[in-house]
């Protein structure tokens, strides 16, 4: 890789424009924060999703983050549960195809407030510019792995005595509607 050749960026091209055609026509409200990221709610199947895009053109990516704001966090945590917390977090992070899962710790919070975030990147080259179509999947990527694994967070954090009790929580798969 020849890093020594001078990248010419174009600095007019911003992704977040692209995600705004698709909320408006998903009929989304949303709003861009003084930061420029984008922000938006999504109902999910657990309940509604705090996501935000973020457009970064000096690293030439997009990327996009949801909250799960799983019951109970943004309070303390036992320092004792946190291994476990890591533990399922591996064990999800292998059955996820695209982004991940991590834990955020909200440092103003005395002595850390604890939240789940699912992140999934994208690089997004100048002369690619992207598509519609690729941001409309990551929306749908980061909305079906929170619903998917929501319940096994929300499981752990309610006080699952393991990551496996945790996880097996999001295994079962429903068939036909009650």
């Amino acid at each position: 890789m020849n890093t020594s050749e001078v990248y010419d960026s174009d600095a007019t091209f911003d992704p977040l424009d692209m995600v705004e055609s698709i909320l408006t026509e998903e009929g989304l409200d949303f709003e861009r924060t003084p930061e420029g990221d984008l922000g938006f709610a999504l109902s999910g199947d657990w309940r509604t999703y705090e996501m935000w895009f973020s457009w970064r053109p000096e690293g030439e990516c997009l990327q996009l983050c949801c909250a799960l704001n799983v019951q109970g966090t943004g309070t303390t945590l036992a320092k004792e549960r946190l291994p476990g917390l890591y533990e399922l977090l591996a064990v999800v992070n292998q059955h996820v195809w695209f982004g991940h899962f991590e834990v955020f710790r909200d440092v103003e919070v005395r002595d850390g407030g604890y939240d789940i975030v699912f992140r999934h990147t994208v690089a997004v080259m100048p002369q690619d510019r992207g598509s519609v179509a690729s941001s409309a999947h990551m929306i749908n990527s980061a909305a079906e792995a929170v619903d998917r694994f929501f319940p096994a967070f929300d499981f752990w954090f309610k006080g699952a005595i393991s990551a496996q009790d945790a996880f097996a929580a999001c295994l079962f798969e429903t068939r036909g509607e009650a």
